[in-house]
């Protein structure tokens, strides 16, 4: 093609995940780490693996450990309000919420949060630089006839975000996402769920 026709790229349609260091803002990670290591856990269909959770696969019942930190609970509400702010989006309460511990050579399968609007992972314990979530690509099912010679952000079957401890993600909760095997123990996560008030009022009715 002529280099000199005037052209234009359009990115159409982004996904928009937020990160949030929360390490200027609050300190107690150690201690949080040591009261979910106590914690009471129970099965979680999606990982696979040594791993303790919270999660309770059961649309009647819920997990909800961020409230034993009051201050943390708050920082997250506030997160969720900024990123409903920033996108547009009417505001959410958080719904419910739980822990996560993994070991090494565990994994958390691919999945979305069915019945919420934005959903959270926030990194207790991790070493640095190490892999936090898998985004999958929601493109990949509907390009159906494409041979690509290059990944770019566009064609890539899945974006992994790097973490530390403190990180926050925010992300839509339709977005399919999971983590890969991990090589190391003890990475402690606290994940949570979204709804609008009034539909939180029916799902914890």
């Amino acid at each position: 093609m002529n280099n000199s026709l005037k052209k234009k790229m359009l990115s159409l349609f982004p996904v928009e995940v937020m990160k949030f260091d929360l390490n200027n803002v609050y300190e107690h990670w150690d201690a949080v780490a040591e009261d979910l290591q106590g914690a009471s856990e129970t099965e979680g269909g999606i990982t696979e693996g040594n791993v303790k959770t919270s999660f309770i696969e059961d649309w009647h019942e819920h997990s909800r450990v961020l409230p034993l930190w009051e201050e943390l609970d708050s920082l997250m509400l506030a997160a969720v309000s900024n990123y409903c702010y920033i996108n547009s989006i009417e505001n959410v309460e958080i719904t419910d919420s739980w822990y996560t511990i993994m070991n090494k050579g565990s994994r958390v399968h691919r999945h979305r949060h069915e019945g919420s609007v934005i959903s959270g992972t926030l990194y207790i314990d991790i070493p640095d630089d190490s892999l936090g979530l898998a985004f999958v690509n929601p493109t990949i099912p509907y390009r159906m006839n494409e041979f690509v010679n290059n990944s770019n952000p566009s064609n890539t079957y899945a974006h992994v975000e790097t973490v530390k401890k403190g990180d926050l993600l925010l992300f839509p909760s339709w977005l399919e996402h999971f983590v890969p095997p991990i090589d190391y123990d003890n990475r402690i996560s606290i994940s949570f769920n979204t709804a609008y008030p009034i539909f939180k009022e029916i799902h914890n009715g």
